[in-house]
């Protein structure tokens, strides 16, 4: 690949469904372009008409007639103008066809910003749904099927994230706890330890994400380990068996739990500083709690 030349980014363009995700990029999109674009329409740091002309400013200037009087426009006035003239055509251009025409009349970015937010943004009482809407969708937040570590940190990143965008703060230990009982059964090990740290007040679910994922291989590692000791065990069906809901494992198969019990115990003693939970503890969880996990 060339470096010399920069990438150049494409305009975002407004998909009337998702007004807060486009608003989002086309205010960091006029910012790459221009850190000045976006004061032009947060600030409405254009060139206006003075009221007055100073004849005695001989800086770089030249002569305009505006209704029968002389104004001085200087080099600053000129790159403000250029500046507003590039960004509400940038908006315009962000618009799907059908609307360009019709936002064409404002003349300033400012002004066709405002317009814009007024159209698709929503009144009051449609963001107040919309939040609301998100309050509850991060209430019911639940696992879904056999999702990965990634995937179900990504959905609850997408509600996150538009709560926030919408200035609904969301308790760190409240979206950790989540986080944590939202996951597939095969990561119950790490979330009793994890649900018993006390500092989930305080961790970021970034933070939180990349803690576990060190223990991403491993917990792959023992579904794969479990699977095959179920494959075998199906084979003899003189062997009893207790039933999870992710697999089921022979009683008769020693391995298995050896392992198990071996890699919680390692695991919990590695967290000593951050959990205060034992390995005994494992075998008394709350049924609740069980419920909540889904791991009955």
């Amino acid at each position: 690949m060339d470096h010399q030349y920069p990438t150049v980014a494409k305009i975002p363009v407004l998909d009337t469904g998702k007004f807060e995700k486009w608003q989002f990029r086309i205010q960091q999109y006029l910012q790459h372009e221009h850190c000045a674009l976006w004061e032009v329409i947060d600030f409405g740091d254009s060139y206006k008409v003075p009221t007055n002309s100073d004849p005695d400013d001989t800086s770089k200037r030249k002569d305009d007639e505006q209704s029968g009087r002389t104004v001085t426009i200087t080099t600053e006035d000129m790159q403000r103008k250029k500046n507003d003239v590039k960004a509400r055509t940038t908006l315009l251009l962000s618009l799907p066809d059908e609307h360009q025409l019709r936002f064409s009349k404002f003349k300033t970015a400012k002004e066709l910003w405002a317009a814009i937010l007024k159209t698709f943004g929503g009144n009051e009482a449609t963001k107040k749904r919309k939040k609301n809407l998100l309050k509850q969708q991060n209430g019911n937040f639940k696992p879904e099927g056999s999702e990965t570590l990634e995937q179900t940190f990504n959905r609850l990143q997408v509600i996150v994230s538009q709560l926030q965008f919408m200035d609904v703060e969301v308790e760190k230990d409240d979206l950790n706890q989540k986080f944590l009982t939202s996951l597939a059964p095969e990561w119950m090990i790490h979330t009793i330890v994890w649900r018993n740290r006390n500092d989930l007040d305080t961790m970021s679910l970034d933070d939180l994400y990349n803690h576990l994922k060190v223990y991403k291989a491993e917990v792959q590692n023992m579904a794969f380990i479990s699977s095959s000791k179920n494959s075998s065990g199906n084979e003899d069906s003189n062997i009893p068996c207790v039933s999870t809901s992710s697999t089921t494992f022979p009683t008769g198969s020693v391995n298995v739990a050896t392992i198990c019990q071996d890699t919680a115990s390692a695991y919990i003693a590695s967290q000593s500083n951050g959990s205060q939970i034992k390995f005994e503890d494992i075998n008394q969880i709350d049924e609740d709690d069980m419920e909540e996990m889904d791991i009955k």
